[in-house]
């Protein structure tokens, strides 16, 4: 048995339920768990922000637990490399543009271990970080979702998850309402091009590379923010064509407050909080396909969504990742390039009940045969040396 901190951003606010968390937080606390650990968990609100000072009550808490290993995700917690003297796992779910504390990772690199789910990380940890390739570690995202045979498919799609911070634009607004020259609009729209196309790009190379003379460019060149913009509009653009197929919506509220691209996205939503194993469980198995589109910044991987999709008895359909052909292999995994394809792929499953429930079964196989908590539980151990199971 380990003594095990985990720490993570919490999006979930249900004032009925205290321990409300996000699927795949509340499915690698269970296995932990299960496992025969002993587990601490500490979650907050603070998304992508660098943490103050460790308050006193936190450290003694932290060192009266005494952990065997931390698993931090996003680095999203006080910086504790002088608090414990063991393992502490920086395991990425977003993106390393969004871990905290980064000038507590420059500073000792060589202190952690990485995780990270898509390669494309790898090579953003060595060179913006200065990070050793002996310390990071590929370990995929699982799914604890089931399919249950028995249920009826009356969805016909479902999508679960948020509208990002497109609410929260003061890069882009400031940019805007401070009246930019023709030439300078034009500076800043070769720039969202490439951060659209290259998530990974600096604003450092997008100045060299598009010769951005403008101050007023420069300074609202907040790539986070901004990427955060670009992949809210490119999940309203989707979600809005395939709506009038017969979507169910759930997520943040925000997806409420404003009318988008035409009505029938709104009237999609419905409003319940959904973010336990069983609640997207039900969702997804009661529905004929379960759509995924992902934040720009998943490139070669993806979010932890597709694999929820894949263990159910929904129908993946999904923007296109490099990894699927690593993980999942021939498994011919319905995927678009634009908006109009996703209305032609989902339309075409609707209609073709053989080929969606052939698609159907393969992928579940292969979530059972490879990528449950017990086929990550070995993975954890090896890369961090701790053993965590009786």
């Amino acid at each position: 048995m380990a003594k095990i901190l985990v720490a993570f951003f919490n999006c979930m606010n249900d004032p009925e339920n205290p321990n409300a968390m996000p699927i795949f937080y509340e499915a690698f606390i269970r296995g932990l768990d299960r496992a025969g650990n002993q587990v601490v968990v500490f979650s907050h609100g603070m998304f992508g922000m660098d943490f103050w000072e460790i308050d006193p009550m936190t450290k003694a808490s932290i060192q009266q637990l005494d952990p065997d290993i931390c698993f931090i995700f996003n680095n999203s917690f006080f910086d504790i490399s002088d608090v414990v003297d063991c393992p502490i796992v920086i395991y990425e779910v977003d993106s390393p543009r969004y871990f905290a504390n980064k000038s507590s990772i420059r500073k000792n690199p060589d202190r952690y271990l990485y995780y990270i789910f898509q390669e494309d990380s790898r090579k953003t940890l060595q060179e913006e970080y200065g990070i050793s390739p002996s310390k990071i570690f590929w370990v995929p995202f699982f799914s604890e979702v089931y399919a249950d045979p028995m249920l009826e498919q009356t969805t016909n799609i479902s999508f679960i998850g948020s509208l990002f911070a497109t609410g929260d634009t003061e890069t882009f607004g400031s940019f805007i309402k401070s009246s930019p020259s023709t030439e300078e609009v034009g500076m800043m729209r070769q720039c969202l091009q490439e951060l659209e196309k290259n998530p990974q790009v600096t604003a450092t190379e997008l100045v060299y590379k598009y010769n951005i003379t403008s101050e007023l460019v420069a300074r609202h060149l907040n790539l986070p923010q901004l990427l955060m913009m670009l992949s809210g509009e490119k999940r309203l653009r989707v979600l809005s064509s395939v709506a009038e197929l017969g979507l169910d919506l759930y997520g943040t509220e925000n997806w409420q407050n404003t009318y988008y691209f035409h009505s029938n996205l709104n009237m999609s939503y419905i409003n319940k909080k959904v973010y336990s194993i069983e609640q997207n469980q039900d969702i997804y198995n009661t529905s004929k396909i379960g759509i995924n589109v992902s934040h720009l910044q998943a490139t070669s991987g993806f979010p932890w969504r597709v694999m929820d999709i894949m263990a159910s008895n929904a129908c993946l359909v999904t923007d296109y990742h490099a990894d699927f052909e690593r993980l999942f292999g021939n498994i011919p995994i319905p995927t678009y390039d634009s908006t109009g394809e996703a209305y032609t792929v989902c339309r075409q499953l609707l209609n073709d009940e053989k080929r969606r429930s052939e698609i159907v079964a393969q992928c579940q196989e292969v979530i059972d045969r490879k990528y449950r908590f017990k086929h990550l539980l070995p993975k954890l151990e090896e890369n961090s040396g701790v053993k965590l199971h009786v």
